[in-house]
């Protein structure tokens, strides 16, 4: 997305530490590489990541590695986009996805249905409102992994089929969403 910052610096005063600085930052958004299409009702999103999530049996990373990602249903034009994992609420469909070798994150192009509820939630993220994202997945092997540190849960390398991506309020992986 291409953007223009601009930094505005003010001095603070704070009661018990003396000057601050604080920072704003105003971005122009290009709507030409905005991450959704009015028209098409078709949203880029970040679903996945191998950033760690601690379980009930230690400490969870969705590998991104291409042979341990199924990406064969999400794939199909069938796979649902759905509001808060609800199967009951399906507002759309995933077009396509990828995971990016780069970065190692899941992406796709997901389209909202004309449903009511699809409008809203496709309206309430086009106004900034709801940006987190979240992936209903299928686990299909766990290898725990060797680490230095013996302090803390243990971790797990995950191979996965994701299942379908939704909506969220609260995300299990704050480091994806819209965009």
């Amino acid at each position: 997305m291409e953007t223009k910052n601009k930094i505005k610096q003010e001095e603070v005063q704070s009661k018990d530490k003396g000057p601050k600085e604080r920072f704003q930052r105003v971005f122009n958004i290009d709507k030409k590489n905005s991450p959704f299409d009015e028209e098409k009702r078709t949203v880029d999103i970040a679903f996945s990541s191998e950033e760690p999530y601690e379980r009930s049996f230690g400490m969870e990373i969705l590998s991104h590695e291409e042979q341990d990602v199924k990406m064969d249903f999400l794939n199909s034009g069938n796979a649902p986009l759905l509001l808060d994992h609800d199967a009951t609420k399906q507002i759309g469909v995933i077009e396509n996805a990828t995971i990016s070798k780069a970065d190692k994150v899941g992406r796709a192009t997901v389209r909202f249905g004309k449903s009511n509820l699809a409008t809203e939630v496709f309206q309430d993220i086009i106004d900034g409102i709801r940006n987190n994202v979240s992936v209903g997945y299928e686990i299909s092997n766990m290898e725990k992994m060797e680490t230095e540190d013996d302090e803390g849960p243990d971790s797990y390398k995950v191979k996965w089929t994701p299942l379908e991506v939704s909506s969220v309020s609260i995300p299990a992986d704050t480091s994806v969403g819209v965009g």
